[in-house]
């Protein structure tokens, strides 16, 4: 598990840092430069550049400039051709700027200072490998303005490797929107944690590779100064369920999967073949009559109930909440009286649930059902909805939602719900419990029909095998990316289908 902060969270663990622990501002900044020239070195050697390797650093007066400063030393005693420039917009200077820029008179590196319309047009002449961006740090609230805002639009013209100290210049750390303009990174170096800004809003896509550096923050530091969001990476692939040597298909847990309709197949067929594909021991799948034949083509594995009317489908529901760990109802059931029964149904019993799809929007419609079962106590239950359904079921704008998407969760959430809000980047909240997952993995080519299914039965596989249904919601979160990753390798972005993603599985898992 690794942190994602927000910018007063990374300011406080900084202040903490420097002012409680007692390590020096100035040893920070040169744990930051050398992690940065760590990482252009690396490129350097990749991108296989001829000597002479020009750099362009831009600075203003922070101590993100100082952070540049102390780069441009570095760089230099490596042997290539630095130009470092001060744009001079910010009066105040902070004083771990001033001893850097001493430093450099010392040594004879130049910093200029004052960036006139002339200035950028000699920049623009096909000089430069690399531009390193250290105008602004985290800590920027307002909307970039004159004179910084031509530098960084002039920056973004040029040619080379573009490399962002922290935080692209203009980008909010908090909510990744462009204050005015903002500096387009092909790599960003960052420091003792991922800020939210590099992830969401426009900052996923103004900051390129993100590359968390360790500075020498101390872990109890993050202990006292915990952030609120996090995420998971390989190392949390340690939290899959334990697989049994003498175990038999009891052992690995028991799914039922209420999904499809008279009209409406594959949700039911995808939904069930992840269940499986998780490591689940057995699934039933109750759906329509006219899905039978399909289902048993397509999943022969599954023990398959049919229905014809709303009555059937309740008592199907009612058997299965004696059998079954946990009960999946949504995916393919449509908005019809019978799918309102169903959902109705299945919150009317005490087993945990997953709640997908078209069960988000009935359920949305119809709150007091959700207040009766929170009434009365019943087993968690887990809600996965897309933006859009995220909207009707939280009355909260889109506006809303996908500027602060974690705290939109939170607050299903203080509802009771175990929220999983699926967007490019998925988001995880669970009642009474601090903290929001947010997820790394995945990508565009899983935005596809079926994927949240798909994703539904992986859930469910996790939790039937023994996972809390909070961590079996993080986790399969986590695992459907890396499925999604795995499919993109074979498949590309452009053709996946959801069904890649359960093959992705197979990788992943094995």
């Amino acid at each position: 598990m690794q942190y994602i902060t927000k910018r007063e969270e990374i300011q406080a663990i900084d202040t903490y840092t420097i002012e409680e622990i007692g390590i020096p501002s100035m040893v920070l900044m040169e744990r930051a430069a050398m992690s940065v020239a760590k990482v252009l070195m690396e490129y350097i050697e990749e991108l296989e550049l001829p000597d002479p390797i020009r750099v362009l650093i831009v600075t203003e007066g922070g101590n993100n400039g100082g952070d540049g400063l102390a780069l441009a030393r570095m760089l230099c005693e490596a042997g290539l051709a630095v130009q470092v420039w001060q744009i001079g917009g910010v009066r105040h200077e902070s004083e771990q700027y001033v001893m850097q820029k001493n430093i450099l008179n010392r040594l004879g590196i130049p910093v200029y200072r004052g960036v006139s319309p002339e200035i950028i047009n000699e920049w623009k002449k096909p000089k430069y490998d690399i531009i390193v961006d250290a105008i602004f740090g985290v800590g920027l609230k307002r909307d970039v303005e004159s004179p910084q805002r031509e530098v960084i639009e002039a920056l973004n013209e040029l040619g080379g490797l573009k490399c962002a100290v922290d935080i692209p210049s203009g980008i909010d750390s908090t909510s990744g929107r462009v204050l005015g303009t903002a500096f387009r990174a092909d790599v960003t170096v960052t420091f003792g944690a991922m800020k939210l800004g590099h992830i969401f809003g426009e900052g996923s896509e103004y900051s390129g590779d993100v590359l968390v550096a360790d500075i020498g923050f101390p872990s109890q530091v993050f202990l006292a100064r915990q952030p609120e969001c996090y995420y998971y990476d390989e190392s949390d692939l340690s939290r899959l369920p334990e697989r049994k040597k003498n175990g038999n298909k009891g052992t690995f847990g028991k799914v039922t999967v209420v999904a499809g309709s008279s009209e409406t197949c594959g949700a039911a067929v995808l939904a069930a073949t992840s269940a499986y594909r998780t490591g689940c021991g057995l699934v039933e799948v109750i759906t329509h009559l006219n899905n039978r034949e399909a289902l048993q083509k397509h999943l022969p594995e599954a023990l398959i109930h049919v229905y014809e009317s709303e009555e059937q489908a309740k008592e199907l529901i009612q058997k299965a909440s004696k059998w079954a760990d946990v009960i999946v109802a949504g995916p393919g059931i449509g908005l019809s009286s019978v799918g309102c029964s169903i959902v109705q149904e299945v919150l009317a019993v005490n087993k945990p649930l997953i709640l997908d799809a078209d069960a988000i929007t009935i359920l949305s419609e119809h709150t007091k059902w959700w207040e009766e079962r929170i009434a009365a106590g019943y087993a968690p239950v887990v809600i996965t909805p897309h933006m859009k359904e995220m909207e009707r079921i939280s009355g909260l704008s889109m506006e809303e939602l996908k500027a602060e998407p974690w705290a939109s969760a939170r607050k299903m959430s203080d509802k009771g719900y175990i929220c999983v809000c699926k967007d490019y980047r998925t988001v995880v909240t669970e009642p009474r419990k601090d903290g929001c997952y947010v997820n790394l993995s995945g990508n565009d080519g899983m935005a596809v029909g079926g994927s949240g299914d798909v994703l539904t039965g992986v859930i469910a596989g996790l939790f039937a095998q023994g996972l809390s249904l909070g961590d079996a919601a993080r986790l399969g979160v986590y695992i459907h990316g890396l499925a999604g990753d795995a499919a993109a390798e074979r498949s590309g972005h452009y053709s996946m289908l959801a069904s890649d993603i359960i093959d992705g599985l197979i990788e992943v898992l094995r």
